[in-house]
């Protein structure tokens, strides 16, 4: 069996192949000039050309659906949807809180979501989205969440900081985690046609938002 992973919802992207039980993996930073999924088809086409894969020879694609920015995802899945089609094969989607949470021994997940709201996870498979008090009293509950830097350093939380835990300054294998996640819903049968892939974006973009 071989498969590409796709992430363009987090701070870096992250591209993995499954080669046959071999793992490999590649991030892709982004800066101030170039969001970082600019460089997804390349990096995709490298990684293949590096190990000696035809595109033709992938069985199926995951790829992470969000939370995320809208650019990010919207790039990434549709990527992923090209790709698919045009092999014929199907796809596997994972989310935001799902990776992060077995990247984090299945913590709890905490994540902006701008406009007085906070994406927050349990258990990292259900996620709702809540107001800051709400997230105060859990904070006030709980033990220490899984959070994202645009939350840590919201002042509004300053109280909570000792509880949460900024997933960017991890050495987090994420990209193996996703191959993990995509082999096991293979496995159990829960690959599906892509035009069935929902988008969980942080924002509504722009462009859609009433003035």
């Amino acid at each position: 069996m071989k498969f590409l992973t796709v992430d363009t919802a987090l701070d870096k992207s992250y591209i993995g192949l499954f080669l046959d039980g071999k793992r490999i993996t590649t991030e892709i930073k982004s800066d101030e000039k170039n969001y970082h999924s600019a460089y997804l088809i390349k990096v995709l086409k490298d990684l293949l050309n590096k190990n000696n894969v035809n595109i033709n020879e992938i069985n199926f694609i995951g790829t992470n659906t969000g939370v995320g920015s809208f650019t990010g995802i919207r790039v990434g899945l549709t990527v992923v949807k090209v790709i698919s089609d045009q092999l014929k094969i199907k796809t596997v989607s994972y989310t935001t809180s799902e990776v992060l949470s077995r990247a984090m021994n299945n913590k709890s997940i905490m994540l902006d979501a701008r406009r007085g709201s906070v994406f927050y996870s349990k258990d990292g498979i259900n996620m709702e989205l809540i107001p800051y008090d709400k997230a105060f009293e859990i904070l006030e509950k709980g033990d220490n969440f899984i959070s994202d830097k645009q939350l840590f350093n919201n002042e509004k939380f300053d109280s909570y900081k000792n509880k949460l835990i900024k997933y960017e300054d991890e050495n987090l294998n994420i990209g193996e985690i996703e191959i993990e996640i995509t082999k096991e819903k293979i496995e159990n049968n829960l690959a599906f046609d892509s035009i069935n892939l929902k988008p969980n974006y942080i924002q509504t973009a722009p462009v859609f938002v009433k003035k």
